[in-house]
């Protein structure tokens, strides 16, 4: 029993920093409330909307005009290389644990300004489209 308690503790750590994404001088990420993320996407005309949420979450619900790149994809980077790194990325998920890791790849791909919905989807009050 006690060997298994110094892998818990590796694991936990390691699975603690995953969630962590930082500013650079070339790379800003920021995390907002939901009605920053209203402003921003009422306010931004060049930017793009990204649900990183699996295809099958999406099509239940997602927010109007958000294309879907799901980070659980083995394609992930393939799905985002095309889109423009300098344009403001708004990334959600459903509740805030695959957008920051999303975050950060898109960082290591060079994109530069991505801002993520605090809480995800399941804290966004505003309205939500479902496929037909």
């Amino acid at each position: 029993m006690r060997a298994g308690v110094p892998i818990f503790v590796l694991l936990s750590t390691t699975l603690a920093g995953c969630f962590t994404v930082r500013s650079t001088g070339s790379f800003t990420y920021t995390r907002v409330d939901a009605a920053s993320y209203a402003r921003l996407l009422a306010d931004s005309t060049a930017r793009v909307l990204v649900d990183v949420r699996t295809p099958g979450e999406h099509a239940k619900g997602h927010l109007p005009g958000a294309i879907n790149r799901s980070y659980l994809s083995f394609r992930y980077g393939r799905l985002v290389r095309d889109l423009d790194r300098s344009t403001l990325v708004l990334l959600y998920c459903h509740t805030c644990h695959r957008s920051p890791l999303a975050a950060r790849r898109m960082k290591r791909m060079g994109f530069r300004r991505v801002v993520d919905l605090d809480g995800g989807l399941q804290r966004w009050p505003g309205p939500i489209t479902t496929a037909p």
